[in-house]
């Protein structure tokens, strides 16, 4: 009988999950995205919610330079993939002219899954 690693139980439990949901990301998305909010340079706080963790988590946007081998994630609290991400909270502090910016921005080019609500603009990697 074979065993099993974490990581590989991690990886199975994880594809099921995405199966039953609707994706609306993938990496090159997400570094996009990732671009688009460094270039704003806002004062901004964000959270982060992984498909497999109940827990919401304080997130800290990276650059492409913050990124491992080009998919990866690695915050104080542990290191996931891009494509763990279920949503990302950007909260601007009640700040709505930036957040009309930020909805701009996120209206060119690429197509982002997003909505906003009194606690920010919330990007979904899946719904």
């Amino acid at each position: 009988m074979t065993k099993i690693s974490k990581a590989e139980k991690h990886q199975q439990k994880l594809e099921i999950e995405i199966a039953r949901k609707a994706s609306f990301m993938n990496t090159t998305k997400w570094k996009a995205l990732f671009s688009i909010l460094t270039d704003l340079n806002l004062p901004f706080e964000s959270t982060i919610k992984l498909l497999l963790d109940a827990k919401t988590r304080a997130f800290s946007i990276p650059n492409s330079n913050n990124l491992i081998n080009e998919k990866y994630i690695e915050e104080y609290w542990g290191v996931f993939e891009l494509k763990e991400i279920e949503w990302i909270l950007i909260s601007l502090k009640n700040d709505f002219q930036k957040l009309e910016q930020l909805e701009q921005m996120l209206q060119e080019g690429k197509q982002f899954e997003y909505e906003t609500s009194e606690a920010g603009l919330k990007i979904y990697g899946y719904k």
